[in-house]
């Protein structure tokens, strides 16, 4: 019976050794881009000028480090562009700026933030004599890079908005969209239509736009509708593709699918009436497949009864 002891001196012997300290945590990096005057932040939510081709305005960004370390943060400017849902996203560092990523100059490119302060670093936004008229949409980014032989980049942005003086041209469009229907099993009842399309801002001005489709057999007969919410922003040269599942439609033969994007607004300036709304149209077959082979089923049922009703009928006959 030694083995007790043994394990009664074990168990005190852990318990009077000192405990290993605990993995220190990292540091959670947290921080953001402001606009800001040389004091400080102020209250504007991004970046909004009117501006002149020829012309540079001065301005300043603030960048807050909200955690408890030191904070290394790289600058850069880029342009922005809309993924395909319509979302706003900025270019990555490495990828070419042709307009106000290329127009602003920042003091400073990189700049260390001490921990839950504010570092103001000035900027210039030098707009070229040939700028075209209209939207150039852009942001200022602070990056934070982390990582060994892997890098990952995080970036937070403030949003800035430049309207060069001119003529200012709205214009969408929509290009050819696709269509495809889905029946059911219930031979008697409705299916579905999927409805893709892309719209184009045409225009030199970003642009609200609120979707819509319907789809509607022969003569408008039991037309579907759907409208969606307003896209905020579409920005010029960009493009935004929906897609939008109608139930409830039935099976008519030709159906046509109607889609439409119709301009809302553009920098709050209300467009509803202003601008045609974009609209174009496809074709796609509604076949009640499930009735069909129903029909053919009960066809053929019925023809192989009568043939031997009346093949039974022969028979009598004969005997």
């Amino acid at each position: 019976m030694r083995t007790l002891p043994a394990l009664c001196a074990l168990v005190a012997a852990l318990a009077l050794a000192p405990a290993a300290p605990a993995a220190a945590q990292p540091e959670r990096l947290t921080w953001s881009v402001t606009p800001a005057r040389a004091e400080g932040p102020d209250a504007r939510p991004r970046f909004e000028y009117t501006v002149e081709p020829g012309m540079r305005y001065d301005d300043h960004l603030a960048v807050r480090n909200l955690g408890g370390g030191e904070l290394t943060v790289d600058l850069y400017a880029a342009d922005a562009v809309n993924t395909d849902s319509g979302g706003f996203d900025l270019l990555a560092r490495d990828e070419h700026s042709p307009t106000l990523g290329a127009w602003v100059t920042l003091t400073r490119q990189q700049v260390v933030v001490a921990p839950r302060s504010t570092a103001v670093v000035p900027f210039s936004l030098t707009v070229p004599d040939d700028a075209e008229p209209g939207d150039h949409v852009g942001g200022l980014v602070a990056a934070v890079t982390t990582g060994g032989q892997v890098r990952v980049e995080r970036r937070v942005g403030a949003r800035l908005y430049a309207r060069v003086a001119g003529p200012v041209t709205p214009a969408l469009r929509i290009d050819p969209p696709a269509a495809a229907y889905r029946g059911t099993l219930n031979p008697a009842g409705p299916g579905e239509v999927d409805v893709t399309w892309t719209a184009v801002n045409d225009g030199n001005i970003r642009v609200a736009v609120r979707p819509s489709v319907r789809v509607h057999g022969p003569f408008g007969l039991t037309e579907v509708s759907w409208t969606g919410d307003t896209l905020p922003e579409l920005l010029p040269g960009n493009a935004v593709t929906l897609t939008r599942t109608l139930t409830g439609v039935w099976p008519l033969g030709p159906l046509t699918a109607h889609v439409e994007a119709e301009p809302v607004t553009s920098a709050g300036q209300p467009l509803a009436g202003a601008v045609d709304p974009a609209t174009a149209e496809t074709t796609v077959w509604a076949v009640p497949w499930t009735a069909l082979g129903a029909l053919l089923l009960l066809s053929g049922t019925l023809t192989a009864l009568w043939r031997v009703r009346r093949r039974t009928r022969a028979l009598t006959a004969i005997a």
